[in-house]
């Protein structure tokens, strides 16, 4: 009798239910169908467009075309079903549930309409009355859930406002309905830059203020840093976390969340604000105008001190203390009490005084606004009356 040993036959083993056996099965399954499938198509053309007793070119023609079927089945079914399908689920996994409930009944809409054309299709000669109504009923059904994700927002308050029991608030003595929290998303230059902590207190804003974990991690890697400006800034971006967190008036949450399909910091707030269609709060000017191609609203402090900052207007006359002198030649650097330079023509023998100067010109920029301005001419000495 034979035993087993160690050293004897190699046991089978069995690949697991959802291994990669499975999936070449399905591969294989899928693209025998593909190739089956289309062949007959192209039977069916070819027996469409010959006479009714074919000659043998007209056979010859039909099966080129059947076979013509079956190797573009055998080719790209794959690629036209279970691709399509593994990316549409890999998505659903970040789209929130009532989006997809709302999208699923713009498809179902879309098949309805479907239904209703597919009669006068069906009547149409061979091969378009075969077809056809196949076509149009995926053309329709993506249009309508198209259509419904892009209106979601106003589906979702039409249905709110048709719901039992609640009264518009348009009505006059109505109860105002209750509104979902707002919430905002914080990028790294925003937490570090350090300003809307005062932000918040001066309650300008409101709903929950939102830190991705990633961008968590980031403050984290710039703390510990090797160099010391990127270190202290890291530091600067933790210490005003926390004090936010226990002095705020807005409530600060983290949220530990994997964004998928995205590897830099900035690709994954944006894909983050469109799930949770809120706007990000930043300073990078960048960030501001890639969100701005993907309908990503971006609310900027930069933007904000720009739009309270006082106004100047040109041949204003002002009041400078030249600190530096300038790139130019001759040129003196002054600084309003707000930060904005002064710059300011055969000034720098002045450095360290405080003089009268008219603004010239001013020019915008993309990080914020230069003033230009000459040194204001002494007023003439009042002529002395002689005896």
């Amino acid at each position: 009798m034979k035993k087993d040993s160690p050293g004897g036959a190699i046991p089978s083993r069995t690949l697991p239910a959802g291994g990669p056996g499975r999936k070449v099965s399905l591969n294989f399954i899928v693209r025998i169908l593909g190739m089956l499938s289309l062949a007959y198509i192209g039977w069916s053309v070819g027996r469409s467009l010959s006479n009714p007793q074919p000659d043998e070119m007209q056979v010859f023609a039909t099966q080129l075309l059947m076979l013509a079927g079956a190797g573009l089945g055998l080719l790209v079914t794959p690629r036209l079903t279970i691709e399509p399908v593994e990316e549409l689920l890999r998505r659903s996994r970040h789209v929130p549930l009532p989006d997809l409930l709302i999208i699923g009944a713009g498809v179902l809409i879309g098949l309805v309409f479907a239904v209703m054309l597919a009669v006068p299709l069906a009547s149409l000669p061979r091969p378009f009355g075969q077809y056809l109504p196949l076509i149009c009923a995926l053309a329709c059904a993506y249009v309508g859930g198209k259509i419904f994700a892009m209106r979601k927002r106003d589906l979702s308050d039409l249905l709110r406002s048709l719901r039992p029991g609640v009264a518009p608030p348009a009505l006059a003595g109505a109860p105002a309905q209750p509104q979902p929290e707002r919430r905002l998303l914080l990028d790294t230059s925003t937490i570090i830059d350090g300003r809307i902590a005062a932000v918040a207190r001066t309650g300008f804003l409101e709903g929950t203020l939102l830190v991705p974990g990633f961008v968590l991690a980031e403050l984290q890697q710039l703390a510990d840093s090797s160099d010391d400006l990127r270190r202290s800034k890291g530091r600067r971006g933790l210490d005003l976390l926390n004090e936010m967190q226990r002095q705020s008036p807005l409530p600060v949450e983290v949220l530990n969340v994997e964004v998928g399909g995205a590897s830099k910091v900035d690709d994954k707030l944006i894909a983050l604000a469109r799930q949770y269609a809120c706007p990000i709060i930043s300073n990078d000017f960048n960030l501001n105008r890639v969100a701005g191609l993907q309908g990503v609203r971006v609310l900027s402090l930069n933007q904000l001190s720009e739009a309270v900052r006082p106004p100047v207007s040109q041949d204003q006359r002002l009041h400078v203390l030249i600190r530096n002198e300038g790139n130019a030649r001759q040129q003196g650097v002054g600084y309003l009490e707000d930060g904005t330079p002064v710059i300011v023509e055969d000034a720098r023998h002045l450095i360290g005084q405080t003089i009268e100067v008219i603004v010239t010109r001013l020019h915008q920029t993309q990080t914020g606004r230069l003033i230009f301005a000459t040194v204001a001419p002494e007023p003439a000495p009042a002529p002395s009356s002689g005896r």
